[in-house]
Order: structure tokens, then sequence, then C-alpha cells
């Protein structure tokens, strides 16, 4: 599974919605991952992560002890 570093994980562009699409990987050196970010299956996240308001995460995600999740976040219906 490719480990994402935050550099790469900055450049990954937004489409036209303003939404940062993340291939499945290992985001567990992102300390910051912002607003607007949709995360497929199976990624992976590290202890004291931490996510900004209005991002989504796709089935199957695991979250790492410690990890903090931003005001208004929504998981599921």
């Amino acid at each position: 599974m490719k480990v994402y570093t935050q550099e790469e994980f900055d450049a990954i562009e937004r489409d036209i919605y303003g939404v940062k699409n993340c291939p499945t990987g290992d985001y567990s050196q992102i300390k910051t991952f912002g607003e607007w970010c949709n995360f497929g299956s199976d990624c992976s996240f590290g202890k004291d992560c931490s996510f900004g308001k209005d991002c989504s995460f796709g089935k199957r995600c695991s979250f790492g002890e410690d990890c903090s999740f931003g005001e208004e976040c929504r998981f599921g219906e």
C-alpha cells in the first residue's frame, strides 16, 4: 500500500467542485487534511491525526488512536 507524505497529499489536485479525492493508501504520515477531502475504502490513518470540517470518508476506513475530528464533521447518515 502506498504511504503518502504530507507533500504528496498536498499535491493531490481538487476536482471542479473543490473536493480532494484521495486514492487508497496509507495516510499515517499526514498530520493535517483540511476541508473537503474524500477518502476511498481501505485507507489508514495514524494517531494524532486531525481532520477539517466537511471531510468524508469511504467505507472500511480505519482511524488510529488519539485522532481528533473537526467541528461539524459527520459520519454516515
